[in-house]
């Protein structure tokens, strides 16, 4: 199977079971847009998926939304430079609250929330079940990239403010 057919089952995937349209516009974009090249690529398998991410950003404490999309997006970066991961869609929107935002991610989030591997409104936790399969995913990870999450962990669980997030997330992209 192609690439490029791969995306667009992804695409059909996201509108019928997350119920995410904005998703499935943007994977369809991405496959307009790319279409040379996606149709000569292999199928990829992901080490990490989207809701592995979700799974891995939510293991370490209860987050609020913004702190999930934040966490969530530095937790997929990390792992993207290591890893074959899912694309979450992510895109920055500073002059909003929520800054840092994924269509995608919020879908598999709300979707892992009627699965019974987390929970929350405002606030979003793993239930026993998610912190089951969280921990069977960082199993497969080193010692090494355990150690990074956790402090990218600590870092956003340690900005108080948004201004500080805002802060921290444009040192950590453009200080590379």
């Amino acid at each position: 199977m192609s690439r490029l057919k791969q995306l667009l089952g992804e695409a059909v995937e996201e509108a019928e079971k997350y119920g995410s349209l904005l998703s499935t516009y943007l994977i369809l974009k991405k496959c307009n847009a790319e279409y040379d090249t996606l149709v000569k690529e292999k199928e990829v398998n992901y080490s990490f998926s989207v809701d592995d991410i979700i799974l891995t950003s939510l293991s370490y404490k209860e987050l609020s939304k913004i702190q999930f999309f934040v966490m969530s997006f530095l937790v997929c970066d990390y792992l993207s430079s290591r890893y074959i991961t899912q694309d979450c869609l992510f895109y920055f929107r500073w002059d909003k609250r929520i800054f840092i935002y994924s269509p995608r991610m919020e879908a598999h989030l709300f979707y892992l929330i009627r699965s019974g591997y987390a929970e929350g409104y405002k606030y979003f936790k793993l239930t026993e079940k998610g912190r089951v399969e969280a921990e069977a995913k960082k199993s497969l990870l080193s010692n090494v990239e355990k150690i990074k999450i956790d402090e990218i962990s600590s870092c956003v669980l340690s900005k108080n403010k948004l201004s500080e997030l805002k802060r921290y997330v444009r040192s950590y992209i453009f200080g590379k």
